[in-house]
């Protein structure tokens, strides 16, 4: 998930890496007349989501805050992407193709699970007050404070997707990337947004292709 600060300039801090996620689904294609574009709409199950590692300086009560904590953001949705594509034919088997469009989603539920533990800044020392994260994800643009049971996700997200790829008869194999333009989980130290590498195997199962007109 791509990553901007909420704010700087005290000793906080939110790092973010990426997960491995899956994605299921359908996909159709429709071809262009003999130009050698296709329109390619689908319809996927997809997983997402970050690990949210090395939080610290949550607020908290009095001398007590969070010192640290440590979560996997799992985020299910459906998305529905929209994608040109040209495809090139290199003989009766093989056939390469790229190409670029929009996609919405619809997120759906997800999980935010993990630990964190206490400081006690009267003593500068941490303390036993911590414990397991468990969050169910709600669908809202609400910031996120997964300490005290908090963890929000935005209902929708839309972007952008890139792919490349190649088919051996009806065997495709492709390459993606996607950038949403959402926020879609927010604390007072991050925003993060989708943004992933995806590589999918599909089948086609019918159609019909026209070859371009040389």
């Amino acid at each position: 998930m791509w990553q901007t600060d909420g704010y700087t300039g005290l000793d906080a801090g939110e790092f973010t890496w990426a997960i491995n996620g899956f994605q299921a689904g359908v996909f159709g294609e429709y071809d262009l007349g003999y130009s050698g574009f296709e329109i390619q709409p689908a319809l996927m199950y997809v997983e997402s989501g970050s690990h949210l590692g090395q939080s610290k300086g949550f607020p908290g009560e009095g001398n007590f805050v969070i010192g640290y904590s440590d979560t996997h953001l799992r985020i299910y949705s459906l998305r529905l992407p929209v994608n040109l594509l040209y495809s090139y034919r290199v003989n009766s088997k093989w056939k390469v193709f790229g190409g670029l469009g929009p996609y919405i989603q619809k997120n759906l539920n997800g999980t935010e699970k993990g630990w964190y533990i206490g400081y006690d800044n009267s003593t500068n020392n941490y303390t036993p007050g911590g414990g397991p994260i468990k969050n169910n994800i709600k669908l809202s643009s609400d910031g996120s404070y997964a300490t005290i049971g908090q963890s929000n996700v935005a209902s929708i997200d839309a972007g952008m997707n890139i792919l490349l790829g190649l088919q051996y008869k009806k065997l495709q194999f492709s390459v993606g990337w996607m950038r949403g333009f959402v926020t879609q989980y927010k604390t007072s130290y991050v925003n993060l947004g989708n943004q992933s590498w995806n590589f999918t195997l599909g089948y086609v199962l019918f159609g019909h292709e026209r070859k371009p007109r040389l």
